[in-house]
């Protein structure tokens, strides 16, 4: 069971493991598009289950590899670039946080 807190106003929670207001906004929701834009291409099964679900870690990694590597490749100041580059770098952030939800469900 999770430790109750209580907060400088008395208000009580459960304590969480984590900080989701340090997670970068604008990461996030370039993640949650191209994860909108992939569930178009690839819909969920009729049980609603994602497609990607059914990827395995080491594949997400495996083309997750593959958008770093263009985006490294296309790169010539820094981390600016084009549309093309964003494209690459979001797939890149979206695939290795498959990978990670794939290695987390799995376990070690």
């Amino acid at each position: 069971m999770p430790e109750i807190v209580t907060n400088e106003q008395g208000g009580k929670q459960s304590e969480i493991g984590g900080k989701f207001t340090e997670i970068p906004p604008l990461a996030l929701l370039e993640v949650a598009k191209i994860m909108g834009q992939g569930s178009e291409v690839y819909p969920r099964e009729e049980d609603g289950t994602p497609n990607w679900h059914k990827i395995g870690c080491c594949s997400n990694l495996d083309h997750a590899g593959e958008h770093l590597a263009n985006f490294l490749a296309s790169r010539n100041d820094g981390c600016s670039g084009g549309e093309y580059m964003r494209d690459e770098l979001s797939h890149f952030a979206a695939r290795a946080m498959m990978a990670l939800d794939q290695f987390l469900r799995v376990g070690p």
